[in-house]
């Protein structure tokens, strides 16, 4: 079953990338209003749903200690396995981001932005995750 995953998450990945390289496409920036406004709350509520899926978990499955990530496991279990879905969902927008970075955007201001929306996003999930190693690193298992 490891090996299900294992391309199950390079799969998303990869289809992540293709995602970011056809969403910044004219047609697909056509109805879209980004701006330095979603940029911003994105970057600062990301890291805090981080830390609360993570603080939910432990609360919710007290028993169960934390399980350091790995690319052979299941990333939709988000209240059981918060580490592994952070770990995957940041790899994703990761891809997403370097996506649409190599398209080469027509509408100027709105292509940034999108890009921007999207690196908010990875950075935002980066930073939560290592908050969530430093905070609760005692729950995690070696």
């Amino acid at each position: 079953m490891k090996y299900f995953w294992l391309v199950l998450n390079l799969v998303l990945i990869a289809s992540a990338f293709g995602e970011g390289y056809a969403s910044l496409a004219a047609e697909s920036l056509r109805h879209t209003n980004p701006g330095p406004v979603p940029c911003s709350v994105i970057l600062l509520a990301t890291p805090l749903f981080a830390l609360g899926a993570v603080a939910y978990s432990i609360q919710r499955w007290k028993s169960d200690p934390l399980r350091r990530p790995s690319w052979t496991r299941n990333p939709l279990r988000w209240w059981r396995d918060p580490l592994q879905s952070l770990f995957i969902f940041t790899n994703v927008m990761v891809a997403m981001t370097i996506g649409s970075a190599l398209q080469r955007p027509t509408y100027g201001s709105i292509a940034f932005w999108t890009l921007g929306v999207y690196a908010c996003f990875a950075i935002g999930l980066f930073v939560g995750q290592v908050l969530a190693y430093r905070i609760y690193r005692q729950d995690i298992t070696p």
